[in-house]
């Protein structure tokens, strides 16, 4: 379900969209990320600057809704549009949300205190999974979902490698190690795991990187 709209835009490319149509989308006191399609300029607040001006462009993006009703509009689409750094009336033909962002919070009660982190983090990851997922499907330069041939490869590498450290891990003695809940094989494994989230993490495409995709090849 989409909603359509005419709305101030200040020079920080800062937009709030009306508390009716959050409403009609389901949005309102919520955050969420949101596809803002067919952005077009009506008018600029500057008396030097003609709309017909301006680069005949419409973009679309995708960005974050604050549970006030305010998104931002990013530099490189205010650019695009030539309406960085200037305030102006803006034309958003479609306003879809993407995703309902639910920040987790951790309800520690102190009898069962690793449970309840435990559970945070669960939560917390898997928003963000689901986060990653959206900006991967939005993203014009990745193919996703992934074809069933493509997942099958990922899937057996991560196998063959799983097998693989399995093995080296045995032949130097650290399974046993971490079966007797030895701390320094422990935290080697902690910081190992880390770090390939961080490169997970690294490699996946943010929000920015995204929208820079929208701009370059629009969608048809």
């Amino acid at each position: 379900m989409g909603e359509q709209t005419i709305r101030y835009m200040n020079e920080r490319g800062s937009v709030t969209i009306d508390s009716e149509i959050r409403e009609v989308l389901g949005l309102k006191e919520k955050k969420a990320l949101v596809r803002l399609c067919e952005i077009q300029v009506v008018k600029v607040e500057d008396d030097e600057v003609n709309v017909e001006d301006l680069p005949d462009e419409t973009c679309r993006t995708i960005s974050r809704i604050n549970n006030r009703g305010i998104v931002r509009i990013d530099e490189e689409v205010r650019e695009v549009l030539g309406i960085n750094g200037r305030k102006a009336m803006l034309k958003i033909g479609d306003i879809e949300i993407a995703k309902i962002v639910d920040e987790p919070t951790a309800e520690v009660r102190s009898s069962i205190i690793p449970i309840d982190i435990g559970a945070f983090y669960a939560r917390t990851v898997a928003e963000w999974s689901q986060i990653k997922d959206v900006y991967l499907r939005a993203h014009q330069d990745i193919e996703y979902p992934l074809s069933r041939s493509t997942a099958m490869k990922i899937i057996g590498t991560g196998i063959l490698i799983a097998m693989v450290s399995a093995v080296l891990l045995g032949q130097n003695g650290a399974l046993q190690a971490l079966a007797t809940g030895d701390r320094i094989e422990w935290i080697s494994l902690t910081i190992a795991l880390t770090f390939g989230v961080i490169m997970v993490v690294h490699l996946l495409p943010d929000r920015r990187e995204v929208v820079r995709s929208l701009i370059e090849n629009p969608p048809e």
